[in-house]
């Protein structure tokens, strides 16, 4: 893998896939703060431990499909480029959304968060 790719990638899943994932996480455990925290919070009051658990085992799961569709719309709209230390990342790859995946992707590399 390029260089350039992963670094963006280790980046990525450490800036936005990890820390979205523990953000979730603290709204709903109740240990973050704040108005949409707290209406989280209200939303799942009437969830038992195992609801929470689903939640949280589908939660890596949105979360991953929107960063492969985030992806995707760059690798196939030529008006977007994605820039990274001023080269094409889309140049890189033979498919950013797949970067994602396998036992060498960014996931399973970069990731500290569950899949």
């Amino acid at each position: 893998m390029e260089k350039k790719l992963e670094e963006f990638g280790k980046l990525f899943m450490k800036a936005v896939r990890d820390e979205t994932i523990n953000s979730i996480d603290k709204m709903l455990d109740g240990t973050m703060k704040g108005i949409t925290s707290r209406q989280v919070q209200e939303k799942f009051a009437d969830f038992d431990s195992k609801q929470i658990e689903v939640v949280k085992w589908f939660l890596p799961k949105i979360i991953d499909m929107s960063l492969h569709n985030m992806l995707f719309m760059i690798e196939v709209q030529d008006e977007i480029e994605l820039l990274f230390k001023k080269e094409n990342l889309n140049d890189l790859s033979d498919g950013l959304s797949g970067e994602l995946y396998t036992e060498d992707g960014w996931i399973k590399n970069y990731s500290k968060e569950r899949e």
